[in-house]
């Protein structure tokens, strides 16, 4: 089969629609597999106060190796704060089975046959990346939180340094350049490389941090960081009892940086009052429940978040492992199109109650309190367009016509029609809505066909400037579409490879006496009047489309 060029379109924004009649947007949850992928249940997992905690997952291809970090904080029965903190190591090849292979680096009660690569202190926090930029012994990068007594007795704030590996085992931390960062994060951070822009991001929380929101640093070597503000805070689609964001997991995902956001309630305003004492029964909502919502950005800076709030990942009922709350890992990984998101699940809330409740419950054995468990988002099925019983449709803005048309929806039970109109609305003879053969059924990859079964591509010299599409549901959901050409010699690709590469770069100036990475002088392109290419990092209008 002749290569193709795939211009895939999502709808999480509004980017390459016109108009949207009688469809909802829709966040859709991830499925939760039905068993924890890692527990404390090694030989050496003994103690009853330690608990699993804070994980990070990666995918290492050239070893096709899963690997995972994982923290092991002792929780002690009437203390809030966890009494010391050490990471562990496991290794997977299919992603659910996981071994934990006996390193023998650290000796922990009295034996060095574990899986532990930093040894306990008061506290340690770190996010791990792949780094493809760099020479293969700095091919693992950790910005990295430590704590100890004496630190606390100093009153300084988690400091961030930088550390570096081969193998993700052995750890260098380099002591001419540490700390990199101070005063910034109490706890959780997320590093990202973004390799267009050829940066570091690091999202976490600046200090004071009561609401919680999520800040953005950058750099471009690791050691010299620039604050870029706060990126997402909480608005007014949010309760008053959900005005903590905890965290946000960013990645990569087609043409977007996706983040996993972490939502956590409180007593609205006060806190501290709800950590440490119980609601009445009959409080409305669960303080200290957190669960994982979607927000998204193009250009890695301007952040946004659906107007529809329903979780990612949302915490289980009663009884379940991840009813309390949900800390996605640090890096979710795509899979034959799914994304696959290790989380950290916690069976209680974060409360210093609810936590004494568990222990005093489970005979002060904390091991059970949280594991790791994997939750899946089918390819492309973060955001769809829904139609009910009553017919909807949406028009998107003009582009050349591919050689095929494909849809990822489920339709089963219902339809997905399509045809072709010209930017005045009008029908394209041979490709309506009466010519389409639509589909029915429930999967990526659906193609929509014509009756007259001419070539689509055989368009574009009769229309030149482009055709808008034109799709109709019932009883349906839509994930995306694809535009599909042929591209035998990988002309299309390298086109637009160039083209995100040129949105990129935005025309920075190089001249004498200014940084190169300044934006060029002069007044800027008038906002919503640049073409929406589609380009991850390009700057695509932000006028919604005419919803009705």
């Amino acid at each position: 089969m002749t290569p193709e060029y795939r211009n895939r379109i999502l709808f999480i924004d509004d980017a390459f629609l016109l108009e949207v009649h009688n469809l909802k947007r829709k966040v859709n949850p991830a499925i939760k597999h039905p068993e924890p992928v890692l527990k404390l249940d090694a030989s050496w997992d003994t103690a009853l106060s330690d608990t699993f905690n804070g994980v990070n997952v990666l995918y290492d291809p050239d070893e096709r190796l899963f690997k995972m970090w994982y923290a092991v904080t002792g929780q002690v029965p009437g203390q809030y704060w966890e009494e010391g903190r050490k990471i562990a190591y496991a290794t997977s090849r299919d992603g659910i089975h996981w071994n934990k292979p006996v390193l023998n680096i650290l000796e922990v009660n009295g034996s060095t046959a574990n899986n532990y690569i930093i040894g306990n202190m008061l506290s340690v926090v770190g996010s791990i990346i792949l780094d493809p930029s760099d020479i293969p012994a700095r091919r693992y990068k950790m910005i990295f939180a430590v704590e100890a007594r004496e630190s606390r007795w100093a009153r300084y704030h988690s400091p961030l340094s930088l550390a570096y590996s081969a193998d993700g085992i052995h750890w260098d931390r380099p002591v001419h350049v540490n700390p990199v960062i101070r005063g910034i994060s109490d706890d959780v951070l997320r590093l990202i490389y973004d390799p267009d822009r050829r940066i570091y991001q690091l999202y976490t929380r600046r200090v004071p941090n009561l609401p919680r929101d999520i800040s953005l640093y950058e750099s471009y070597d690791l050691v010299n960081w620039q604050d870029m503000g706060r990126v997402l805070v909480a608005d007014e689609h949010d309760g008053p009892e959900m005005y903590n964001l905890h965290e946000m997991t960013p990645f990569f995902y087609e043409d977007f940086c996706l983040g996993l956001l972490g939502t956590m309630q409180f007593l609205p305003g006060m806190e501290n009052a709800s950590v440490l004492q119980a609601p009445p029964p009959s409080w409305p909502y669960h303080v200290g429940l957190k669960g994982v919502q979607l927000c998204f950005t193009r250009d890695g800076r301007q952040w946004q978040r659906t107007e529809h709030r329903s979780p990612v990942i949302a915490p289980g009922s009663a009884g379940d492992l991840d009813e309390g709350m949900i800390f996605p890992a640090h890096a979710p990984i795509v899979r034959d199109g799914d994304t696959w998101i290790y989380y950290c699940a916690c069976s209680c809330y974060h409360t210093q109650w609810s936590q004494q409740q568990y222990l005093a419950e489970h005979e002060n054995d904390a091991r059970g309190m949280n594991c790791c468990m994997l939750a899946v988002m089918p390819e492309d099925h973060w955001v769809s367009l829904d139609a009910g019983a009553r017919e909807g449709w949406l028009l998107t803005k003009p582009y050349a016509t591919p050689s095929r048309l494909l849809v990822n929806a489920d339709a089963k039970g219902g339809t997905v029609e399509a045809e072709f109109v010209t930017p005045y609305g009008e029908s394209v003879e041979g490709f309506t809505r009466a010519d389409c053969m639509g589909i029915s059924g429930n999967g990526k990859d659906q193609e929509i066909r014509w009756k007259t079964g001419t070539e689509l591509r055989g368009l574009n010299e009769k229309h030149r400037g482009g055709l808008c599409l034109k799709l109709y549901l019932e009883n349906a959901k839509l994930y995306s579409y694809s535009l599909m050409e042929p591209d035998p010699e990988g002309t299309i690709k390298a086109f637009w490879d160039n083209a995100r590469w040129n949105e990129v770069i935005m025309h920075r100036s190089d001249n004498w006496g200014r940084n190169s990475n300044e934006p060029a002088r002069g007044l800027p392109q008038p906002p919503g009047t640049q073409h929406a290419s589609g380009v991850r990092s390009g700057p695509n209008p932000q006028a919604r489309a005419k919803w009705s």
